[in-house]
């Protein structure tokens, strides 16, 4: 059965099991040659001992190295369930994976999604996040950034939650903008209740409902936190309006702050709790004021966010393997039928291990391949093949 499968789909039937996250699948990836060779390993039986015996990450736990068998056997249901649920997938391998991830530390395995994918490559895209329980100033607040921002023809990512993250998302597309609500759990969970004509409305208005969680994955502690990280990544700037002391906005805020985003917290009442963390970011943080909707412009002006244009991103996605020298080309195949290691990429050619690392320096350029956690991955034209 894995024989059947493209390396594509070997990948996102891995990411299906319970415990497999982004580091976790990249390190067995650079292994085993491929996702492919991860699955192949498992269902001969190999699996278990040559994964403890890795040389990067830890051993894994017998419930994953269950999971990832399990797949190996038969990955249709892992795919099917995303196939029932009508989601698109997006990974680092594809050429609309969005750029602005790049800048985290390990990249989400997998992103699904219902709507446009092309919504994750705005040219400028702002966060709007906030308390669950906001306050009617709070929520009119927020709706009114969202409009202004969407007169700057910015889109507005935020979080799906009842509150704030709400407000945003509802008062964007009452301006005829677009909206990216990323949440923490799988679609098979997509936001409260309450939200489910909102997120029909986002999708039919050109944005997008994303998650790196794989439809079936239980809802666990750390799922939003994780989806926190990918909101900061996402847009140009984060804006905080109303937060307690401790909050996902406040994680999504220090996730920015890690980032190098710009972040924007509107000030609180003293002693009020719906503002406490507001407060403790506008005096122990970076973080600047949101004083005003001109003064906002103004900062937004200064930091060139609006004016924000992608160069060459697009082009290099897209660039074809037409031009390649012949190590290029030789070391391009290999990538493009398996993925693997530099040192695994430099066996399987025979070259001269500084011949390889040449030609990989040059694929990169062309954004024909992406290193992810010591992993080289084809990208776009070489998932079909060179």
């Amino acid at each position: 059965m894995v024989m059947e499968l493209e390396e594509r789909q070997a990948w996102v039937a891995l990411a299906s099991v319970e415990g497999v996250g982004g580091a976790t699948l990249t390190r067995l990836v650079g292994q085993f040659s491929g996702a492919r060779g991860v699955l192949e390993a498992a269902g001969s039986g190999r699996f278990a001992r040559l994964a403890s015996a890795g040389e990067r990450g830890g051993r894994l736990a017998a419930q994953v190295i269950a999971g990832i068998e399990a797949v190996a056997r038969d990955p249709r249901p892992a795919l099917a369930a995303v196939e029932r649920l009508g989601l698109w997938t997006l990974t680092p391998m594809d050429a609309g994976y969005p750029a602005r991830f790049d800048v985290l530390g390990v990249l989400p395995a997998v992103l699904y999604g219902w709507g446009d994918p092309a919504a994750l490559e705005p040219a400028v895209a702002v966060a709007i996040v906030g308390t669950r329980r906001p306050t009617p100033l709070g929520r009119a607040l927020a709706a009114r950034l969202a409009r202004h921002l969407v007169g700057r023809s910015a889109l507005i990512v935020s979080g799906l939650a009842i509150g704030i993250d709400g407000a945003a998302h509802a008062a964007t597309l009452e301006a005829g903008g677009r909206t990216v609500a990323i949440i923490g759990a799988s679609h098979a969970q997509p936001g409260p209740r309450a939200h489910r004509a909102l997120v029909a409305a986002i999708v039919e208005r050109g944005g997008a409902v994303v998650s790196e969680m794989a439809p079936g994955k239980a809802l666990a502690k750390g799922m939003f936190p994780r989806r926190n990280r990918l909101l900061a990544a996402l847009g140009d700037a984060v804006l905080v309006v109303e937060a307690p002391a401790l909050s996902g906005a406040i994680n999504t805020a220090h996730h920015a702050l890690e980032l190098g985003r710009p972040l924007f917290v509107a000030p609180g009442r003293p002693g009020d709790p719906t503002t406490a963390g507001c407060l403790r970011l506008l005096r122990e943080t970076p973080a600047r004021t949101l004083v005003g909707l001109s003064e906002l412009d103004e900062d937004l002006d200064a930091l060139g966010i609006g004016e924000r244009h992608v160069v060459g991103a697009g082009a290099t996605r897209n660039a074809v393997s037409t031009g390649l020298g012949e190590v290029e080309r030789a070391v391009a195949g290999v990538i493009a039928r398996a993925p693997g290691s530099l040192e695994s990429i430099v066996a399987r050619t025979d070259l001269a291990p500084a011949a390889v690392a040449s030609a990989v320096t040059l694929l990169q350029m062309r954004g024909l391949v992406r290193l992810v956690d010591g992993a080289l991955l084809p990208m776009g034209p070489l998932l079909d093949g060179v």
